[in-house]
């Protein structure tokens, strides 16, 4: 299905939606001695996987540079001469098994915690802060955004909802009292498209100086940081961006784009 909208739909001019029709990229498959058009994916292998079909139908990749969204964000924090490191899976399950085996159970890292052994288990913690980042960006207006969505849902299931996103928080409260470091590689997202809006744009124009679009493929889930990464773009620089959400999911993603790029002061973070 190909990309179109009404003036309406509250879709940016520059942001064309697509559900499947992938098939266009290699429509634009052209030799240039410098590429124009960088193609992400957050998962590798449906990189691979378009890089496969271009050599099989035997077409150039000239026009083309790859990227998963994290390496764009390190890539314009390398550039603005902003630290880029972060904490691994490995480590932040170190610091997580440390800050809930030293706690009192009364201790906010433990007490936000859903009830139930498994809650201790610091890969549940983990998966239950990971989640909160994935749909809010720890922005203040989802945030706020969940707790009046949860608040209206019927009990005991408003307070799961609420216990969950307090367990989120702080657990990203506690990582961030314990290191140095970026808690995660997309923190170091969320601090990129910081910098490009902060910047007006220039942040992005030294990273990738020659592209003139942004393609995102193989989506099945449109995530929060990923969001504002595109509106972040879109805001500040004169980019072209391209979506393709993934057959069966595709419809539902494109119909909600509206209210997921409705925040304002991109990056922001409720720590702050």
């Amino acid at each position: 299905m190909d990309g179109t909208r009404t003036p309406d739909d509250g879709v940016p001019d520059r942001l064309t939606l697509h559900v499947g029709d992938e098939e266009r990229l290699f429509e634009r498959a052209r030799h240039r001695s410098t590429p124009t058009e960088l193609v992400v994916s957050p998962v590798e292998l449906h990189q691979r996987n378009v890089q496969r079909r271009l050599r099989e139908a035997r077409l150039p990749t000239d026009a083309f540079r790859f990227a998963d969204p994290v390496g764009i964000g390190t890539r314009v924090l390398e550039v603005a001469g902003r630290p880029t490191a972060a904490v691994d899976r490995v480590d932040r399950l170190s610091l997580i098994r440390s800050a809930l085996g030293s706690g009192e159970p009364d201790a906010p890292v433990i007490s936000a915690l859903p009830t139930g052994a498994a809650s201790r288990d610091p890969r549940r913690a983990e998966q239950i802060r990971a989640d909160v980042e994935t749909v809010t960006n720890f922005h203040p207006e989802r945030i706020a955004a969940w707790t009046d969505t949860a608040a209206a849902l019927p009990g005991p299931i408003d307070d799961e909802a609420d216990g969950l996103l307090d367990a989120g928080l702080g657990i990203e409260r506690e990582l961030r009292a314990r290191t140095d470091e970026a808690v995660s590689e997309t923190a170091l997202l969320r601090r990129a498209t910081r910098s490009i809006t902060a910047t007006d744009g220039s942040a992005w124009a030294e990273a990738y100086p020659n592209v003139e679009r942004l393609t995102l493929l193989g989506l099945s889930a449109l995530s929060a940081p990923h969001t504002d990464l595109l509106h972040g773009l879109l805001a500040a620089t004169s980019l072209e961006v391209h979506v393709h959400f993934r057959q069966g999911t595709g419809e539902y993603l494109r119909s909600r784009v509206p209210d997921l790029l409705a925040v304002a002061d991109l990056g922001a973070e409720a720590f702050e």
